[in-house]
């Protein structure tokens, strides 16, 4: 996410009826009835059933959840939007080299999109302003992760992988992939069980000017994934959207906590600087005591992929602390 807006809220919408060739797969919505109508319900029908001809159906994504969801499928999206940025975000899985750059997020590419020719287009519910332009292109169908009234991301990762595995013909890769997932996350859990520090946790974004932070809360990944672990967050209050900007004054009944703040590599330093010209961040007790730890960045607002990523990093942060704080008692 950036620092200094709230663009990167993601507010989640719609899902769509029942596709007729689809049957069982309607109750799970988020098709765009539009391509149907207009004579082009067979693509689709043939990759709900698995009977595409030739190599694997040809998608694109315009939500990095989504092509974060294909690749865990097998499916390499043939495009993606803002690709460039993709990496520098940390987010996980890679993309291949031959995944197309489709544009912004809010303004693809239309006219590329025509030249490829998808069998399927992928985008986010706060993008579904874009869906009747997509649909005259490609059968478009909506993710709904991040949704502030409906909550649970993780649990609604899971279904959108399952939803994308069903109607594109691979149920059983989601099956197995799902059940990794759930590996690696007890994995986590298992070690962070063992950790001697119960101390609570807070996970931070910092904010350029040194006097706020963006703090996740419940309605994030990050939350779930520390509900996962049995990691208690140190930030009892709401977060509509998963974050919350609070001013450093805000941190000071929270002395017990250990910090992490998702890195952003040199564009770290002017938050760190303008931290630590602060006499109130100085006083803070995790601050004195060197319980403020960097974690790798890494794509808050993705697919369960998200999730193990951030536990895999806090775990082995956490466990770096315990060590230090057994080193300090030794």
């Amino acid at each position: 996410m950036t620092r200094t807006t709230s663009s990167t809220s993601p507010g989640r919408r719609r899902c769509l009826s029942a596709l007729g060739t689809l049957g069982a797969f309607g109750m799970l919505g988020g098709w765009s009835m539009a391509p149907f109508a207009s004579g082009l319900a067979s693509p689709v029908s043939a990759l709900a059933s698995g009977r595409v001809a030739g190599s694997a159906p040809r998608v694109v994504s315009l939500s990095w959840a989504g092509a974060q969801i294909l690749v865990s499928l097998g499916i390499v999206p043939i495009g993606i939007a803002e690709r460039a940025d993709y990496p520098l975000s940390g987010a996980l899985p890679a993309m291949p080299a031959s995944v197309l750059e489709l544009g912004t997020h809010s303004e693809p590419n239309l006219e590329l999109l025509q030249q490829i020719k998808p069998d399927l287009i992928v985008i986010d519910a706060n993008q579904s302003d874009l869906a009747p332009r997509l649909s005259s292109i490609a059968p478009t169908v909506t993710i709904d992760i991040y949704n502030a009234q409906r909550g649970r991301p993780f649990a609604r990762a899971v279904a959108e992988t399952q939803r994308l595995g069903a109607l594109l013909g691979r149920e059983e890769v989601a099956r197995r992939y799902l059940k990794e997932v759930d590996a690696q996350l007890a994995a986590c859990a298992a070690t962070v069980s063992t950790l001697t520090a119960a101390a609570p946790v807070l996970i931070v974004d910092l904010y350029d000017d040194g006097r706020h932070l963006y703090l996740y809360g419940p309605n994030s990944m990050t939350q779930d994934a520390m509900d996962r672990l049995g990691v208690r967050n140190a930030w009892s209050g709401s977060t509509d959207s998963g974050y919350l900007l609070l001013g450093i004054e805000g941190l000071a009944t929270m002395g017990d906590a250990q910090m992490y703040y998702i890195s952003h590599g040199e564009r770290d330093q002017i938050a760190l600087h303008n931290l630590s010209r602060s006499v109130l961040w100085q006083h803070l007790p995790f601050v004195q005591t060197q319980r403020f730890v960097p974690l790798p960045g890494f794509f808050a607002y993705g697919a369960t992929s998200c999730a193990v990523q951030f536990a895999r990093e806090l775990t082995a942060g956490m466990v770096a602390l315990d060590r230090q704080k057994g080193r300090g008692r030794g």
